[in-house]
């Protein structure tokens, strides 16, 4: 139980009836139910509710929307209990008129009017030329038999000026009044195929057992045997021939030495190769190899100029992107070598 009640003039009873604004978030029977204001007196001693007030309802009130139903209650009280009941507040209203909720939220005596009138006995009549096509139901299923009549054979096509017209069907396709379409012969396109089609490769003309549908000079797909340095039977298995590979056929660096014969694969082959000149400041000096692996690559080194400090290698050693030679002597700046690392086969 959810309202609020605020007084707005104080009547006197059987010379001015008083008025209370009344705002509830319950609906019109639990309202009216007996007992529903019971104690409000208490509650609200301002307020102070008497039979000569007049109650501006707004019930089944929405508080996020702000929206509710609009009435008028009179209050009654018998031994201690509240009743409210709807009144209209006018006991007059003018033939074949409606009461209507005014600007001000008060019943007021009003013609009907616009789409729909109305006689004293409650008849109501639509207006003609009034439905337009927002008043129909989407789920109205109007009878085809409601419409005008339709030649036979014929469509309903909308017009250059927009109307629904009776058409004959024309071009690539025709009906018959049972609904029955037939495609003219000779007019299917590539065009009019979709996309996803998929039509069944037993839809095709037939195809010689082991052959292949190759474009022809006239740029027609014809049945042709597969020749040259493959061929190919019905199940789909194609044969390389006998010494059709050649040299110029194999792409650069996809023969791998897993592919060659045991007896001329090499336990090692080289992996990085270079020419430097030491820089000097010890005997033992580091250059970085880049991808070397100290775990498994090997190193060669020959001196190729022993420079001004006449040195010798002593000892050459990969680790992780690394060689160290050690020379016999602080190589300076001129020492000049060849390296090569070598890494195992997998």
């Amino acid at each position: 139980m959810s309202y609020t009640l605020n007084r707005v003039s104080v009547g006197e009873v059987g010379v001015l009836p008083g008025s209370v604004k009344m705002t509830s978030t319950d609906n019109l029977a639990t309202i009216t139910a007996a007992g529903y204001l019971n104690g409000i007196g208490n509650q609200l001693p301002e307020v102070a509710l008497s039979p000569s007030d007049i109650i501006e309802c707004l019930y089944s009130f929405n508080e996020s929307t702000g929206t509710g139903t609009y009435t008028l209650l009179a209050v009654s009280k018998s031994n201690g209990v509240y009743t409210l009941s709807v009144t209209s507040g006018d006991d007059g209203l003018t033939s074949a008129h409606i009461f209507v909720g005014n600007a001000s939220n008060v019943a007021a005596d009003v013609a009907m009017s616009g789409d729909i009138s109305i006689t004293n006995a409650g008849v109501t009549a639509i207006v003609a030329g009034v439905i337009v096509n927002a008043d129909i139901n989407a789920a109205a299923a109007i009878a085809f038999s409601k419409f005008a009549a339709l030649p036979s054979a014929q469509l309903l096509v909308g017009s250059a000026g927009n109307v629904a017209t009776a058409v004959a069907v024309t071009g690539d396709v025709t009906i018959s009044n049972a609904g029955v379409t037939a495609i003219a012969s000779g007019i299917i396109v590539n065009a009019d195929i979709s996309a996803s089609a998929a039509i069944d490769f037993s839809k095709l003309a037939a195809l010689t057992s082991g052959n292949i549908l190759v474009g022809s000079a006239g740029t027609v797909p014809t049945s042709v045997t597969m020749s040259g340095d493959a061929t190919i039977i019905a199940s789909g298995a194609l044969t390389i021939a006998n010494d059709a590979i050649t040299t110029v056929k194999i792409l650069n660096a996809n023969v791998t030495l897993a592919k060659l014969a045991s007896g001329i694969t090499p336990s090692h082959v080289i992996k990085f190769a270079n020419q430097l000149t030491t820089v000097g400041g010890a005997a033992a000096e580091a250059f970085t190899v880049t991808g070397a692996v100290g775990a498994t690559d090997r190193a060669f080194v020959q001196i190729v100029d022993d420079g001004t400090g006449n040195v010798t290698v002593l000892q050459a050693v990969v680790t992780d992107n690394t060689l160290t030679v050690t020379f016999s002597a602080n190589p300076g700046n001129d020492c000049v070598f060849n390296y090569q690392i070598i890494r195992a086969v997998s």
